[in-house]
């Protein structure tokens, strides 16, 4: 076997027999899992004959919650494309300040205060942020679309026919406001005001001093100011929360003061969670902040500075667009003076799979096909037909966003005749492919 300049070469097969080899001048001893000890502590791996140098890598990140372990998902799976890495949890954020991470060659964090950030610079090491409370000097950065989470929340509620909009939030957490001030910013552009609920200081200095894996789902100390906020609000109001917890807050207050959601109120997460989405009542909606690619980008940012770590070239702060709104019955359509048009939609989406059709949803309604016509379109402004295309093309929408179903399988359930019908109909509506979208992910 011989090295190159990078530390690459190739392994001939006796050497893969032997427990023992020299090799450019280093003895290299067989280990645990395939891998070899060179003489100097490094890790060495047999990867397609190919002998590479192992990074060690720090991941710093809470798995509790949906986001957290979405991350982490990415982070394996671009860090195996990597093929010399390997990764270690680092919960104890202790052993950062007592150890300095010594035989690790970079860091992926969620750094949510100075503290930890002090201690990772103290190390040396490649950071690289994926929370992103603030841009931190010498660190890489990886952070969402905050303005664009804000105005796809805003796009998403008024397409559904909302006229009334509220925020909750937290005042004083830089992601909330910027997400809170982006969403009052695209109503207004719209022509529509938004009552925001305020928090004190208090409650966001309680919010910051909680680490991110040690939240729990629950009433913060504010339940009795929402409570009040919510219940002084007009009916038919969507409330747009910075997080799926707050969502899922606003959602049990609901329950407890009689409000029903989503006939008098709407509300919209961000996250999705499926958990916390599955535990309110009803199914709580909301949008996915694409975690999954945010460890993809960090994996990637950090292979950049540990090749070259004194290199300006290529960002060293990259923004993750939101994927789309995962829809359920927390924004269900629902009108007071056509309630009956609520159930019509429930409907049209339940039996999308078989193909409804437009008779089938005026034998359904009970009443004359001009009523039901007008009345769809005083909701939704579209007629029937209109919405039941449209059904099939958020159906199809999410299933290529938030699931890993074939082409074939997605046309199916959508309700359209083939697969190449769907292809057409798709591109010639939404103005790429299914598989374009599907790998644009938003």
């Amino acid at each position: 076997m011989s090295l190159d300049a990078g530390g690459h070469g190739l392994i001939y097969w006796p050497y893969e027999k032997k427990a023992n080899f020299l090799c450019g001048g280093f003895v290299f001893s067989r280990c645990v899992g395939g891998e070899f000890l060179r003489g100097g502590g490094e890790r060495w791996a047999i990867v397609a004959d190919v002998c590479l140098v192992m990074k060690r890598i720090a991941v710093i990140c809470e798995r509790d919650r949906a986001f957290g372990r979405g991350l982490c998902l990415g982070v394996a799976g671009a860090a195996a494309r990597e093929r010399n890495w390997f990764l270690e949890f680092v919960d104890d954020l202790s052993v950062v300040k007592s150890t300095r991470l010594v035989g690790f060659d970079g860091v992926i964090a969620r750094i949510s205060d100075d503290g930890i950030a002090e201690d990772l610079k103290a190390t040396g090491l490649p950071v690289v942020d994926v929370y992103t409370s603030r841009t931190r000097p010498g660190f890489g950065s990886v952070d969402g679309d905050q303005p664009g989470i804000g105005r796809l929340a805003a796009e998403f509620l008024v397409s559904r026919r909302y006229a009334r909009f509220a925020y909750c939030g937290y005042d004083g957490i830089s992601y909330s406001d910027v997400r809170r001030d982006s969403f009052v910013a695209a109503l207004a552009e719209m022509g529509f005001p938004c009552n925001v609920f305020h928090t004190s200081k208090d409650v966001a200095d309680e919010f910051n001093t909680v680490p991110r894996y040690k939240e729990t789902v629950g009433l913060g100390r504010d339940s009795s100011e929402l409570s009040a906020w919510l219940q002084a609000l007009p009916p038919q109001t969507a409330v747009f929360c910075c997080h799926d917890v707050r969502a899922w807050q606003v959602l049990a207050l609901c329950r407890a003061v009689g409000i029903a959601v989503p006939k008098r109120l709407a509300a919209l997460g961000v996250d999705n969670d499926e958990l916390v989405c599955s535990f309110t009542s009803p199914p709580l909606s909301s949008i996915d902040n694409s975690a999954f690619r945010f460890g993809e980008a960090a994996v990637g940012l950090l292979s950049r500075m540990l090749r070259a770590p004194k290199c300006s070239k290529g960002p060293k702060h990259i923004v993750v667009g939101p994927r789309g709104v995962c829809e359920r019955g927390s924004t269900a359509l629902c009108s007071p003076d056509a309630e009956w048009v609520a159930d019509i939609m429930e409907y049209i989406a339940r039996n999308v799979e078989r193909g409804v059709r437009v008779d089938e949803v005026v034998a359904y309604a009970k009443r004359p096909a001009t009523a039901v016509e007008r009345g769809v379109k005083s909701v939704t402004g579209n007629t029937v037909q209109y919405h039941i295309l449209w059904t099939r093309l958020e159906t199809a929408k999410k299933m290529l966003l938030f699931s890993l179903k074939p082409i074939a399988e997605i046309a199916r359930l959508s309700g359209f005749a083939s697969p190449q019908y769907f292809s057409r109909f798709f591109k010639a509506k939404i103005g790429v492919s299914p598989e374009a979208f599907r790998g644009q992910g938003t």
